[in-house]
């Protein structure tokens, strides 16, 4: 299999960001509303990644950008590779929550938060298909079972896709060359007793290692 590297420098997406916007194939904009104004100067230093936990794109970009809901981010990456951005780079949005992580709590104020479509945590029924709390049915071939890292025993988790892995690495790449961007953090490690996401689905540590350069962190 190609590392990550490998199938970025293969791809030919071409994103880049100009004045705090996100441009490329498969990108639209659909704005956010929910914000605590913009970043301070040096910020924002991380990324969050966070699963949806919806049943499609579509609606979960309808619940970040609803205001009535209190919640926002700056991006969703469908699974076919689509990418929706609902808030400028420059602006805080509420993707974090109660937060701690190195030493820093409240991490909206420091973050730009990605959202990825997918179902989350899954339930195996007896006939061998998985359920996702909206109700939804999965196969065998679209579930991992793992053990996740602030849990004990193997649970159930709807896989990413190739393209939606690879789309998501490019863009925490062009986030990184166009921020003072130095740690990526899934929201299971900023709020390990209220969040599972994105979840041992998510090759979290591949995606330190190969973009930052760096060792893995684990909490």
């Amino acid at each position: 299999m190609l590392t990550f590297q490998e199938r970025s420098s293969k791809s030919k997406l071409d994103l880049r960001i100009e004045r705090y916007h996100l441009h490329g194939v498969g990108v639209r904009f659909q704005r956010a509303i929910n914000t605590s104004g913009e970043f301070e100067p040096g910020l924002p230093d991380t990324l969050v990644i966070h699963f949806t936990a919806g049943s499609n794109l579509a609606s979960s970009v309808d619940v970040l950008t609803s205001p009535e809901n209190k919640v926002s981010a700056h991006f969703a990456v469908g699974r076919n590779g689509d990418i929706v951005q609902m808030m400028p780079t420059n602006l805080i949005a509420w993707h974090a929550g109660r937060s701690n992580y190195m030493g820093r709590s409240g991490y909206n104020r420091y973050s730009i938060g990605i959202e990825l479509d997918n179902a989350g945590q899954l339930e195996k029924r007896d006939d061998g298909l998985f359920k996702s709390w909206f109700g939804k049915s999965y196969s065998a071939n679209e579930v991992v079972t793992a053990v996740h890292r602030n849990q004990q025993t193997p649970t159930h988790w709807h896989k990413y896709t190739d393209e939606q892995l690879l789309r998501t690495f490019d863009l925490c790449k062009v986030l990184i060359e166009h921020h003072a961007i130095t740690t990526i953090v899934g929201h299971d490690e900023i709020a390990p007793k209220r969040k599972v996401d994105p979840g041992p689905a998510f090759p979290l540590d591949e995606f330190r290692a190969a973009l930052l350069g760096g060792a893995t962190t684990n909490l």
